[in-house]
């Protein structure tokens, strides 16, 4: 049986929001591309399968609409369900198919949708995206929670990684289970997965660049492996193998500047490598060029965890070279311009050492 629930009237002149519940999920789904979900699901949707054990699994994917995998990763698991019962129940939340109509991260008078999960800062009014965010919390833990998974891309080359913003024990094994490289950051706000972190275990995953089909055939592994638990492991078989990082600042270019992404970029204020992205999860030291900058009136913003500039602990400028002052693992570093401005240029980060316990 379809249902569906009206959340939200008109505010601020834009569209009428709704929250779509659904006890099954609607044949279409198996076979429509993603950009054309919003057939499918004319917003977003939370989809409750039941399984033979509880509390479900909860999985939200498209917070972001060019973010394919996680849409590919369930249709294919999914199908193999379609006359059999799930080993446990399953809640996934469909977040933005309007972007993904456009293969567009957000549209343009949207907020992110992985920046909603715990309402507006002092600074900003209350969105209906925020009030949607707080429907989706309140009906997913009325019936517990096993686990949080939200599935990401990145828009950068980078290798297959979970994030937890909550270190303990659960959140570690969880994303041990899917990667070798766990990424932990508290900044920015409003992640699903952060917010999801206070109820139980969470974890975000990032599946590679969108269209990948290794990421894909990871997603269906990872899920259908946390579908069989029965308790979330007490350790992880190779901790000695796990890699831990610290996101410790937030690399972002001023609103009005112009970036590009080739050594012999012309008329840009700044320039980085094509291939910037290959920097991502190595091992970088002091004094390395990470770009160079064309306009000496315009500095990049490196921001900590709490939000201050940091800028003169992390880079230096040599001229027109943008250099590091210290040594640090560079994640999430992207050469696409748009995500550049949306979001950010990239993360620092630095290692942090794992116990048994």
């Amino acid at each position: 049986m379809h249902t569906r629930w009206k959340i939200l009237p008109f505010m601020n002149g834009r569209f009428k929001m709704i929250l779509h519940i659904m006890d099954q999920l609607p044949n279409a789904f198996f076979n429509v591309e993603v950009h054309e979900l919003e057939e499918v699901f004319s917003g977003p949707s939370l989809v409750r399968l039941k399984g033979k054990v509880n509390p479900p699994l909860f999985v939200a994917t498209l917070l972001h609409g060019n973010e394919t995998t996680g849409i590919l990763a369930l249709q294919k698991l999914l199908k193999q369900y379609v006359d059999k019962e799930l080993p446990r129940s399953l809640t996934l939340f469909i977040g933005n198919v309007e972007a993904a109509k456009f293969h567009q991260r957000k549209m343009p008078d949207q907020p992110d949708y992985n920046r909603i999960w715990s309402g507006p800062d002092s600074s900003h009014e209350t969105l209906q995206e925020h009030v949607l965010a707080e429907k989706v919390m309140t009906t997913v833990s009325r019936e517990g929670i096993f686990a949080t998974i939200d599935i990401h891309n990145t828009s950068g080359w980078n290798p297959h990684h979970a994030c937890v913003n909550v270190l303990n024990k659960e959140n570690i094994n969880l994303g041990g289970l899917f990667a070798q490289n766990l990424v932990y950051f508290t900044r920015p706000r409003g992640v699903l997965a952060k917010a999801f972190a206070e109820i139980g275990p969470a974890v975000t995953i990032e599946a590679g660049l969108p269209g990948d089909l290794f990421g894909v055939e990871h997603v269906v592994s990872f899920i259908s492996r946390c579908l069989d638990l029965s308790s979330i492991p007490e350790s992880v078989d190779n901790i000695s193998e796990l890699n831990l990082y610290h996101s410790v600042a937030r690399l972002k270019v001023p609103g009005n500047s112009r970036v590009g992404f080739d050594r012999e970029c012309n008329s840009t204020d700044f320039c980085f490598m094509s291939d910037l992205d290959a920097l991502n999860f190595s091992e970088l030291p002091e004094n390395a060029v990470i770009g160079w900058r064309g306009n000496p009136n315009l500095k990049l913003s490196v921001k900590d965890e709490s939000g201050r500039e940091v800028g003169e602990s992390f880079i230096y400028y040599e001229k027109e070279e943008i250099r590091l002052k210290r040594p640090v693992v560079p994640s999430m570093f992207t050469t696409d311009v748009q995500i550049v401005h949306q979001d950010c240029l990239g993360y620092f980060m630095e290692r942090y050492a794992l116990t048994g316990n």
